[in-house]
């Protein structure tokens, strides 16, 4: 039977560099801020627990299960679906019983590890493992899981780095994030072509022949993929081989080849069709974003750089668009970049003051194994485990996921930035950005300069 996914993971998208904190050493916060927050959370223990009861008072009284309690950010229908998650794990043994708890605040997170009443397993993004790890605030995931026999072959390198500092892991991925090339089919016959690009040369050269102008000469229909603005800043210059970051995560590569080739070629396109009508033009598209007035749901964009929620999207809002998805292009010098992205994980992770980590971890290994294929059903993600990368149900929840999946496979992801002040860095790129994108500073320019700013970080 085929199996239905919603596809509502917008929730676990992650968009530039999201999920940095600064200031993770929340211990300024006062105890009873801790403890407000943790009587929060027994409140809707009280609540959660009276619906347990029937289910598990059997269970505890003839094995004297341990509580294990698992934090999440999930809320409404995703919140149900993680319920579920625990309801399956608590019948599949008797040792423990998790008890779930929905806590969107991350900053309820902080304060309460950094007292002495953390959950014993929290949902973080891969960005986060990295931030909160730094104040020494996670378990040592490769430590234990190598301890208890933990398979970690199920994951490829770009999961394992996201969620590594220095060589070891802090936490065990569920999810994985990527980004792919929508486009509309009609639009490209328009311009005589089949087949989507295989080189970013060859997108620019559709992108011009399919950029068009209203009477007063304003765009009136996008070719080159500048929105949405993260994948701009992200998948655009990925395509030509620039990062960010060096391989370790922490050494700038602002003025690297690819980034310049990326914005140079950005730049030739603005200034096609003059600066400020494309920066008109990509403002509206922003305020519309996701809207019934998106520009790609209106027919009014060619290529778009998003995720495998845009499918369903596009149908609730205009089904008689015809569009595809393929892999976003390399360049001809670097053809096998194709399918390079963003790479963001949500994973599973223990506090370091979790009373009950044996209950944890053996709650994460089940998740990210046993239970790991029901829950991606249902929440419509991509997986995170290798094993289901060519899960038939899985390439079947969602006919985007195919073209997701080969990508995926193909492990061109990108990692955020590791470095302590990724945060001001992050800030520094959009800042610069700017520059570039509104004419004020030449790539090559803003670049340096930004390459010299990023130096002083750490």
């Amino acid at each position: 039977m085929k199996r239905h996914c919603q596809l509502l993971g917008m929730g676990l998208s992650v968009v530039f560099f999201a999920g940095l904190l600064t200031g993770c050493g929340g211990k300024s916060e006062s105890a009873s801020t801790a403890s407000e927050t943790v009587a929060a959370v027994e409140s809707q223990e009280k609540s959660q627990e009276e619906s347990r009861e029937t289910e598990t008072s059997g269970q505890t009284a003839e094995k004297e299960a341990e509580k294990v309690s698992y934090w999440y950010f999930h809320k409404g229908d995703e919140g149900e679906i993680m319920e579920r998650v625990i309801e399956r794990f608590n019948a599949s043994q008797s040792e423990y019983i998790v008890e779930g708890f929905s806590v969107p605040d991350k900053q309820k997170y902080i304060v309460a590890m950094s007292s002495d009443e953390a959950p014993d397993v929290i949902e973080l993004s891969n960005a986060e493992i990295v931030s909160y790890q730094a104040s020494g605030l996670l378990e040592n995931m490769t430590a234990m899981g190598t301890a208890k026999g933990y398979d970690f072959s199920i994951y490829d390198m770009p999961a394992v780095d996201n969620n590594s500092v220095d060589g070891q892991m802090y936490g065990f991925p569920i999810t994985s994030v990527i980004i792919q090339m929508f486009y509309n089919k009609d639009l490209l016959v328009e311009i005589g072509e089949t087949e989507p690009p295989k080189t970013m040369e060859e997108l620019y050269d559709m992108a011009v022949r399919a950029t068009t102008l209203d009477a007063d000469g304003n765009i009136d229909i996008l070719g080159y993929p500048l929105f949405p603005l993260a994948s701009a800043r992200q998948e655009l210059i990925y395509a030509f081989g620039g990062t960010w970051t060096d391989e370790d995560g922490v050494t700038p590569t602002a003025d690297s080849q690819g980034v310049l080739d990326s914005l140079n070629m950005n730049v030739k396109y603005r200034n096609l069709y003059g600066i400020d009508k494309v920066q008109k033009f990509v403002a509206t598209g922003n305020t519309n974003r996701y809207t019934p007035q998106d520009i790609f749901f209106a027919g009014k964009q060619l290529f778009r750089f998003d995720g495998p929620w845009l499918a369903n999207q596009i149908r609730d809002n205009n089904p008689d668009i015809s569009f595809d998805v393929a892999m976003i292009p390399g360049t001809e010098a670097n053809p096998g970049l194709r399918g390079v992205s963003r790479y963001e994980n949500t994973s599973l992770a223990i506090p370091a003051g979790a009373k009950e980590k044996d209950g944890a971890y053996a709650f994460i290994s089940w998740f990210t194994t046993e239970g790991a294929k029901d829950f991606l059903l249902e929440i419509g993600s991509l997986p995170a485990n290798n094993t289901l990368f060519d899960d038939p149900d899985l390439m079947a929840c969602n006919d985007v996921f195919p073209s997701f999946m080969e990508a995926l496979k193909t492990g061109n992801g990108v990692a955020a930035p590791k470095m302590a002040d990724a945060a001001q860095y992050t800030s520094f790129i959009e800042e610069y950005l700017d520059y570039v994108y509104n004419g004020s500073k030449a790539p090559e320019k803003a670049m340096d300069e930004l390459q010299k700013m990023a130096e002083s970080l750490k």
